[in-house]
């Protein structure tokens, strides 16, 4: 999974930005924790806003805008993915509360106003550097997820169908599978989307980057 906060150059050519930026950066992060480790969804609405633990991630890392993270695929039960994605989905649909908190400690304009995610599966390879604890990994799907998170701003929330959810699953959480044609430097994939995202998109927009 990678996650991209939109317009954060803009929010970070300010003047003392570098007080604000911290800030900001651990609101966001502490709610991808949320997601992931558990805790209380304070940008949700809904009564029943706790979250329990899911599996923990092998590792991740800062990108400047945004952040990668991995999983090992069979930690995760087919129940679980999908509570992953909704929970990710709603912190997406819901980050104007996130915008909220943030106001309240960040005295300045053209804070980030959304985030976007991609979120892929597959085979992934682990860097490790001699005389170094630092590793990296490298793999197709890691330069999928990016390619996702950026690839139509007016949805920002698109996963693979390589992650293999079932067509139940979707259609009970209104996702739905299609096809995206002009990732750049892939070929055609099999995408989700949220139903209701895809059919606010514009013709134009569908017909350029979907089937």
């Amino acid at each position: 999974m990678i996650f991209d906060l939109e317009g954060f150059s803009k929010f970070f050519s300010q003047p003392d930005v570098q007080e604000y930026v911290p800030k900001f950066l651990n609101l966001v992060l502490d709610a991808i924790s949320i997601c992931i480790n558990g805790g209380e969804a304070y940008w949700l609405s809904a009564e029943d806003k706790t979250y329990n633990p899911l599996p923990k991630h092998i590792h991740s890392k800062f990108l400047g805008d945004g952040a990668i993270y991995i999983w090992k695929y069979n930690d995760f039960e087919h129940s679980d993915l999908i509570v992953l994605i909704n929970r990710l989905y709603n912190l997406k649909y819901r980050f104007d509360n996130i915008i909220e908190s943030a106001s309240e400690i960040i005295p300045v304009l053209d804070i980030p106003k959304n985030i976007r995610f991609g979120i892929a599966a597959g085979s992934v390879y682990k860097l490790t550097y001699q005389n170094s604890n630092k590793e990296e990994y490298i793999g197709y799907s890691i330069n999928l997820a990016s390619r996702l998170q950026s690839y139509c701003r007016d949805i920002g929330f698109i996963f693979s169908g390589r992650l293999n959810i079932k067509s139940t699953e979707l259609k009970k959480n209104t996702y739905i599978k299609t096809v995206a044609k002009q990732i750049k430097g892939f070929p055609k994939e099999f995408v989700i989307v949220d139903k209701e995202d895809f059919n606010n998109l514009s013709e134009d927009i569908k017909d350029e980057l979907f089937e």
